[in-house]
Parts: structure tokens; sequence; C-alpha cells
């Protein structure tokens, strides 16, 4: 076994060996942070609410098909479901108004069969509009963060074993 001060003088050096690997390290540990940080912009979920596909409703009717919701005081479309379309179309066929001859607290939902619309005034395209990963898919998101993380984890258990058991 060696001296310690005697194997570790050269880290209070800072000659060009100090200075490349700083800058090497440096440069794979931005990079790394990048890649962390790249969930908050491309996992981020826009404001959303269900797809109503191209059927024979009235205009009230296709405005009232998305329940609200009260979220922080206000009213918002419901992000993940609506009222039964089968039922809608029939009264709107029937020629009824909603909320006023019907009680839209009365009708079954469900979930968006169709697909959503989001708001793209912030993200144009992101993995969360690409692949519809909102509702009952919206694990999804932190469940790749986490496997990131989780490859790092593994990654450097066995490259670090890896280096220092070959290439000391």
């Amino acid at each position: 076994m060696g001296d310690y001060n005697e194997d570790t003088a050269f880290l209070s050096q800072t000659g060009p060996y100090f200075w490349n690997t700083f800058f090497l390290l440096t440069t794979v540990f931005v990079s790394t942070g990048f890649n962390g940080l790249y969930i908050v912009f491309v996992g981020a979920v826009p404001p959303h609410h269900c797809l109503i596909p191209e059927v024979n409703l009235t205009e009230e009717w296709r405005k009232a098909i998305i329940p609200l919701k009260v979220v922080d005081g206000e009213e918002v479309l419901s992000p993940c479901s609506r009222y039964r379309l089968d039922q809608v179309r029939n009264l709107s066929a029937q020629g009824y108004i909603p909320g006023r001859d019907v009680n839209m607290t009365d009708l079954e939902q469900e979930s968006c069969l169709d697909g959503w619309n989001y708001t793209r005034d912030i993200y144009k395209s992101n993995i969360v509009t690409e692949w519809d990963l909102v509702c009952d898919n919206k694990w999804k998101v932190p469940f790749a963060s986490s496997t990131l993380f989780v490859g790092y984890l593994f990654g450097s258990l066995i490259s670090g074993q890896l280096s220092d058991r070959y290439f000391l």
C-alpha cells in the first residue's frame, strides 16, 4: 500500500493535466445536467380537453358536451372526461337545449375516447401532446424521468467498477 500524501500530491498542482481533466469532467457533468432537466420542458402538460369528433350536434351541445370543473375557484373544461356522446347526440337530435331542457349533472360521463385538444400557446409540440400522455397515461412522464436516473445510477456503478478494475 502506498503513501496517501504521495499518491494524491498531483491534486494540489494546477498543471496541464489538472486543467484538461477539470474541463473534460465539467463538460460531462454539464451535459448530464441538461439531460436531467429536459423533462421539465418536453414533459410539460398544456391545458387540454376532450376532442369532440365531427358528429351531428347543435352548437349548444357542442359547447356543453365537456363538463365544467372548478379548479382554484375558476370554472374550466374537464381535461379527462366528456358527457357520453351517444346520449348527447340523441338529445341534440330531439331538439333539447342543454341546461334548460336537460339537467347536465344527470348525464353519464365517459373518458376521452377520441383524443384531446391541446392549447398550443406555450408548447407547439412535446411528448405529452404527441403521445397523449394525459389523464390515464400521465404516469408515463415521471416514469420516463425516473428511468433516466435509474440508468444513471446503474451506469455509474457499472462503469465505475469497470474503470477501477481494468483502467487503473
